[in-house]
């Protein structure tokens, strides 16, 4: 299944450079979805999540939920980076005159 597909079933459509990984959670029942982010040698994990399938109508219905649980987590964890870095450029200790030192 394309990317195409999967984004024309509900899924979140991923900048370019990434995809979905659909695999076996190893677990009878359950479906792993990851983000991959491909690379000049293979593809590194980005993000991933496990459906199960008992949950959905059918197995394409617990793949696209899984694309977007684990876009969501993938975005969440951007923002919360992104916070993080703002908040660094906080640190030190603040001169009660006003400067910084």
């Amino acid at each position: 299944m394309s990317m195409a597909e999967l984004v024309a079933l509900g899924a979140p459509e991923l900048p370019e450079g990434y995809f979905y990984r659909v695999s076996s959670a190893m677990i009878k029942g359950y479906v792993r979805v990851s983000i991959r982010r491909a690379r000049f040698i293979g593809s590194e994990q980005i993000e991933t999540t496990v459906a199960a399938l008992y949950r959905y109508d059918d197995e394409l219905e617990a793949v696209v939920s899984g694309c977007r649980t684990a876009y969501q987590w993938w975005q969440e964890k951007e923002e919360s980076t992104e916070l993080a870095q703002r908040v660094q450029a906080l640190y030190g200790d603040h001169d009660p005159r006003g400067g910084r030192r």
